[in-house]
């Protein structure tokens, strides 16, 4: 009969059940700061055609409105018409570049698998840490949520005890402190 050995307590696992609990509270916000750091730091230089056209457009426009379309009629006309057709050749050039809505939507969900590739391999990883044994009555019928993620247990208990895996009680843990957290700055803004 092969006995599973517990799993040994290291740094490596308590930092891994930590990061696996922070991963699941946190997830929404730690994707949306990774994400908007890449999409910061990987921003595409405009195009000097681009540049160039807008300041032209922005000096027609200038020149447009310094001019009276009534006592300088065809003046005023011919610098429109300039002004138009540097209007559509940006706009043809912009069309032309990739569009920045997609290239975001790329970088979100890139991130968004990575994390989530992530989170379960750390939830994976910690499944088999087991953070102590409490008698089997306590949380009947509900044994099976304090032992997550590892639902059909790890056997690191006696039969007569439930296991309480690191990342429920991490998870409880953090989530308690974000609570006294909240009360306590509460608290802070009432006495001021």
């Amino acid at each position: 009969m092969d006995e599973s050995k517990p799993v040994q307590i290291s740094i490596f696992n308590v930092i891994a059940v930590i990061c696996s609990a922070t991963f699941a509270i946190y997830s929404s916000q730690i994707v949306s700061t990774i994400s908007s750091t890449i999409k910061s730091l990987s921003k595409p230089k405009p195009s000097p055609k681009v540049v160039a056209l807008k300041l032209k457009i922005a000096d027609l426009k200038r020149e447009l409105h310094g001019i009276s379309p009534t006592a300088e009629f065809a003046r005023y006309f011919k610098k429109d018409r300039e002004m138009n057709k540097a209007s559509e050749e940006l706009a043809a050039l912009e069309a032309a570049s990739p569009s920045e809505n997609s290239r975001n939507l790329k970088i979100d969900t890139v991130v968004k698998v990575f994390m989530q590739f992530s989170a379960l391999f750390l939830l994976r990883h910690v499944s088999a840490i087991t953070a102590y044994c409490i008698p089997d009555t306590i949380f009947w019928p509900f044994n099976v949520l304090v032992r997550f993620p590892a639902v059909f247990g790890n056997d690191s208990c006696p039969a007569e005890f439930a296991e309480v895996s690191g990342f429920a009680l991490t998870f409880l843990m953090i989530h308690l402190l974000n609570l006294a957290l909240k009360t306590f700055r509460k608290s802070d803004l009432k006495t001021d």
